[in-house]
């Protein structure tokens, strides 16, 4: 585990043993710790603007102590660039995309602010509004935890809702994952979300092409379907 003061600690000593300039966008835990989010984070989730930097970013973490892994089941892992381990710690680098699911788009890049810059290394905090879009996209549990006390700040929700509608596609609708992860948190906090009936305007309006296992692990469906006829659909699992 990582606590800010061992964080600031790790990225000094990366930033030592850089030998080109590099940029790393910090976009999970690792961040949330540094806005006071979170008291300490396992994993130091990275984002790498350019192959070229992560070549450097590479050789200076090994140097700085942590070993490649090969252990990546997880799937939300296989777009990793490197998965590095030392202990109970893991740092995961991405290169522009995260898990097969979001990239790190330019209007995030820009949203990020400047955190530390020690040597070479430049280091970025990704804004909480993107933090929060990135872990509605997944299925871990902690991640709604994140979530939920990300939404105790005074988030920007339409800048969650336009990133996430401008990077939903023919192929990846996102505003599925959001809608269904705003739902779980409500669930749990008893907070809904400003833009949570502007997401559902869109999931009903593209609703033919929902996924297979939307809403599976929401129990309380008619709570957040408003159309009883859809809500039925997913509760035995009709098309």
């Amino acid at each position: 585990m990582f606590n800010a003061e061992e964080l600031n600690s790790w990225i000094a000593n990366v930033g030592r043993h850089l030998d080109e300039h590099c940029s790393a966008y910090l976009i999970g835990g690792c961040a949330m710790c540094f806005k006071g989010l979170k008291p300490s984070t396992k994993d130091i989730d990275i984002i790498i603007a350019s192959k070229k930097e992560f070549d450097a970013f590479d050789n200076a973490v090994i140097k700085a102590g942590f070993k490649r892994s090969t252990n990546m089941k997880d799937e939300f892992y296989l777009t990793a660039l490197a998965v590095y381990e030392k202990e109970d710690s893991r740092i995961d680098v991405f290169l522009k995309e995260v898990g097969k699911m979001l990239k790190f788009a330019s209007a995030m890049k820009q949203r990020a602010k400047l955190y530390k810059s020690i040597g070479n290394l430049k280091v970025y905090t990704a804004s909480s509004e993107d933090i929060f879009l990135f872990k509605a996209m997944t299925s871990r549990a902690a991640d709604i935890n994140d979530c939920d006390r990300l939404m105790r700040e005074d988030l920007n929700y339409d800048a969650i809702y336009e990133e996430c509608m401008s990077q939903s596609n023919n192929e990846k609708k996102w505003y599925f994952w959001l809608y269904e992860k705003l739902c779980a948190i409500e669930n749990m906090n008893s907070i809904a979300s400003p833009i949570k009936s502007r997401v559902y305007a869109a999931v009903k309006e593209n609703w033919k092409y929902r996924p297979s296992d939307f809403m599976s692990d929401i129990p309380n469906v008619e709570v957040h379907i408003p159309d009883k006829k859809l809500a039925e659909e997913v509760k035995h699992g009709g098309k």
